[in-house]
Formats: C-alpha cells, structure tokens, sequence
C-alpha cells in the first residue's frame, strides 16, 4: 500500500513540474497554435572558428630580368608556359662576352706560369752556368784593365821595325828606277803616320758624349782625308811605274801597315768606356748569380701571386656577366608574363614566374582574434567562383607585428593550400573559416533545443510522454550545433516549442538574446559558426 502511495506521489509531482515548466516558458501571449519539434542526441563533430575573406595568389612569385643589358637573341619559353627549377627562359647575344672569357682565361694561365716560375728554384745547372758566366766576365774585365804584356808590345814593334825596314828597302829599289814613285810613296808615309796620330789621339777621347765635336774628331777627319788623297797618287804613280817594282813596294807597304795596325791596337785597344762596358758585364753577371742562390725573390712572388688574383677576378666578372646574359627559373612555376621580344634591347623585367601549385591566402585578422590563431591550424575554404567546393588548408604564418590603418589594427595571417584542385585559381575569392578547437565524437543537439534560463543552460527532453526541462553544460557551439558536456545520453529526444507567430516574443528567442558572431564560447563565450559544408 505504502509503495503505492509513494509512486503516486511521484507521479503527481513529476506532473506538477512539467505544469510548472510549461507555464513558465509559455509566451506571454499566445496568438496561434504552439509547434513541437524534436530530435536526438547524437554524437559528431563540431568546431569553433574565426572566419575571414582573401583571394588566392602565389607562394612565389617573381619578376625574372636579365643580370646586364644586352639584345634579346632567345626566348625559350611562353606565356602560360610550365617550367623546372633551372630551365633556361631566355639568353642575350653573348657574342662579345665569350671573346672576353677566352682572354680572360689565356690571361690567368699565363699569370699562373709567370707564379710558378716565381716559386721554382734555380737548378744547379743554372747556378753552373751563371757562375761560368760571372767568371768569364771578370775575366774580360782584368784583361781589359791589365792591358798588354811587354812581350806583347815588344813582338808587335820588331814586326813593326822589320816591315818598315822591307818597305825601305822597296822604296829605294823603286827610287833608283823612278824618282816620281819614290815621291808618292814618301808622301803617303807622311800622310799614313799623320792619320795614325789622329786616330790616336781621338781614341783617347772617344769615351767622350761629345766627342763627335772634338778638336781631335776634325784632326782625324783632316787626315783621313790627305791620306786617302796620298795613297790615290801613290796608286796612279805605282801603275805607271815598273810592275814588279811596284808589286814589291805594295807588298811591303801592306805588311808594315799591318804591322803598325797590330801594335796600335796593343797600344789602344782599352779605353775608359771598354772598362765602363766591361765592369757593368760584372756586376750584371754577379747579381744574377746572387738572385739564383738565393732562391726564389719574396717579392717576386707575391708580385705574381697577386697577378693571379687579379686574372682570376677578371675572369669571374667575365663569367659573372655571362650568367647575367640569361635568365634561369629559380623554382618551378608557371609564367604568368612575358614582357621582351628577340631582337629588343632587353630593360626591366622579363618575365613573371609564379607558383601556381601551391596557392595561398593572406588575409588581416582584427587584433581581438588574431591570438587565438596559431601556425598548423586547419582551415576549411570556399570559393565564390566555385559552388559546392570546399578545400583544405593550414594556418602557415601569423605576422608578428600589426598594421594600422585609419585606428583599426590587424595582423596579416597566411594560409597555405594542403591540397591541389584545378578549379582554384590564383586571385579567386577565397572564404575562409580558421577553426579554433574542434571536438571529435562528443554529443551534440541542435543549437535551437538549448535555451537559457535564469542563467542556467537547460534542455527539455521527453521521458516516457512527458516534457522535462533539464539543467545541461555545453561546449562548443557552431551554427548548427551545440556540445552537451554533461546533462544528457545519446539517444535523449529533446523538445522544442514554438509558435508560429511572430508579433509574440518566444520563450525560445529571449532565451537566445546576446548571440552574434563571436557568440558559441565555451559556456556560451568560444567564437564559433559552422564550418563550410557542414
């Protein structure tokens, strides 16, 4: 008896409730007929996101031009045109360019030899021979400065005394025939001992710079001359005269003066510019064997080496403008502008490279948002341009800094593409929801059944045919559906209440007053919105 009572009871105050409830979240003033919606907890997924607007454009993308000036001779590629990281795009004429490498590099082998023989030392057969070479040269010098032996001397003057003793006796045997040869010849002997004098004497000087306007050149001159006048007469008297005479007196002439020749030379054959020439030998010939032993010159050396230096950085700046007479992709891409034609002076920028396979969004975000988005985020994109499409993507960079612009600040974040489609194009409209925290397998219900009452999130489910209003925690909320934390099981039928009239406010949306953009927190304040395609 007691047991039923006590259910009674129950029944009567699970009644009253559920009376209590309806009232209490009746409109105030019903106009029309009350509709009644239901559905089940269920378990999914749901996110919460800040949303944003960009258009899509390049990772990369770059102005290519050429590193020099120069006419245009190829282009090898075109507008729309797919290339490799390293393709060739374009090349000037590099007819000049390569004329100066070949110079430059023939000018660096030969600084490198000249190096090399810098650096080598002197072999002993090169050392033999400078030190023959000194010895010799010193050698020519004592000689020149000792000058003749007396045995020398005295040799060449008994030639002398006996070839002037043959031509007497010459002469006077042609005299005793022909007075008038004996003359001639008496004349020439004159005129041979005047220039033998004058020779002499301008030999001694001859080491003068200005001995061409010597006293003693004019004496010479003199005397060359009256020889050569002299030994005309002679010649013209001999021919005239006996022949065999005059063959004798010719022949003994040309033995004294040979003889006389022989000994001036012993006499003069040294003069102050032979021992200057000879000295100089010395010296020249002692500082090369110097050099020699000592090895290679420090100097020289280094002299050399910085030759090579220089030839080498001739040489790279050759190369250098080389490169620069043609343009090279530096990543993989497609060319999105070709602004040159062969032929042309090339100037500015000639092609636009870009990467079209990996597309990305910048977009500003307001300084209220910008710290709860972090680089690797998921993002999920729409394009205005392409219905029922919705991509993926990842939160790649967050700028460090602001910018300002008219008192508002925001902060460029990019968004990188983790996934190609062809139906994306660089500069589309690109809708983007960066999703803040997402929650995997969790209950949800839809956003309409949870209300707020008192401050208190609550829940009207439906127990064995009766509506009972419970107390729920929520999570995340998006645009569709809210998490239930706590306050219910899967399988729950929660119960909705509405009117259809809307002169009367609902139950159901002053209990939704204070939602907006940012609304969907956790608890009622996390950002939040369904993602696209949900």
């Amino acid at each position: 008896m007691k047991k039923w009572l006590r259910a009674a009871l129950i029944m009567a105050v699970v009644g009253a409730a559920a009376t209590g409830a309806y009232l209490y979240f009746r409109p105030s003033n019903v106009s029309a007929q009350a509709t009644v919606t239901t559905a089940r907890v269920t378990r999914g997924t749901i996110a919460s996101y800040v949303s944003a607007v960009g258009n899509l454009e390049a990772h990369r993308s770059v102005d290519l031009s050429f590193g020099q000036s120069g006419t245009v001779q190829t282009i090898d590629v075109q507008l729309g045109g797919e290339v490799k990281a390293g393709d060739v795009l374009a090349e000037l004429d590099t007819t000049e360019l390569e004329l100066q490498l070949r110079s430059a590099e023939v000018s660096l082998k030969n600084a490198q030899l000249n190096l090399a023989e810098a650096q080598t030392p002197a072999t002993e057969a090169d050392i033999a021979t400078a030190r023959a070479a000194y010895e010799s040269a010193q050698a020519t010098y004592d000689d020149l400065a000792a000058g003749p032996s007396a045995t020398e001397l005295a040799v060449a003057q008994a030639s002398v005394a006996s070839a002037q003793a043959a031509y007497n006796s010459a002469v006077a045997a042609a005299n005793a025939g022909d007075s008038s040869l004996a003359s001639a010849a008496a004349n020439l002997e004159k005129a041979r001992l005047t220039l033998q004098e004058a020779q002499g004497a301008y030999d001694r000087v001859s080491w003068r710079g200005d001995v061409a306007a010597s006293s003693q050149a004019a004496a010479l001159q003199t005397a060359t001359i009256d020889y050569n006048t002299a030994k005309a007469s002679y010649e013209s008297t001999a021919a005239t005269s006996g022949t065999d005479t005059a063959s004798k007196v010719a022949s003994a002439l040309a033995s004294l003066r040979s003889a006389q020749a022989n000994l001036a030379d012993l006499k003069n054959q040294t003069t102050e510019a032979d021992l200057a020439s000879a000295r100089a030998a010395v010296l020249a010939a002692q500082e090369e064997l110097d050099t020699l032993l000592a090895g290679p010159d420090a100097t020289a050396v280094a002299q050399a080496r910085n030759s090579v230096e220089t030839a080498q950085i001739n040489l790279e700046q050759v190369k250098l403008q080389l490169e620069g007479a043609r343009i090279v992709a530096p990543f993989d891409g497609v060319i999105t502008a070709v602004n040159i034609t062969v032929g042309e002076s090339a100037s500015g920028a000639a092609f636009t490279l870009a990467d079209l396979n990996n597309l990305e969004i910048v977009v500003s975000m307001a300084e209220t948002d910008v710290n709860q988005i972090q680089s690797g985020q998921d993002v999920e994109i729409t394009l205005d341009a392409v219905a029922d499409l919705t991509l993926h993507g990842a939160v790649s960079q967050v700028a460090p800094a602001g910018t300002q612009s008219s008192g508002v600040v925001t902060y460029p974040v990019t968004v990188a593409l983790t996934e190609a489609n062809e139906s994306a194009r660089a500069g589309m409209t690109a809708n983007l929801n960066i999703i803040l925290s997402q929650r995997e397998n969790v209950l949800t219900v839809p956003n309409k059944y949870v209300k707020t009452a008192k401050g208190q999130k609550v829940v009207t489910i439906n127990t064995g045919g009766t509506q009972v209003q419970v107390p729920v925690e929520v999570g995340l909320t998006d645009d569709t559906h809210t998490e239930i934390v706590s306050g219910l099981n899967e399988g729950d039928t929660v119960v909705s209440v509405s009117t259809a009239s809307s002169s009367t406010a609902s139950t159901e949306t002053q209990m939704r007053s204070g939602g907006g953009m940012m609304g969907g927190m956790l608890g009622g304040g996390m950002p939040g919105g369904a993602p696209p395609g949900r």
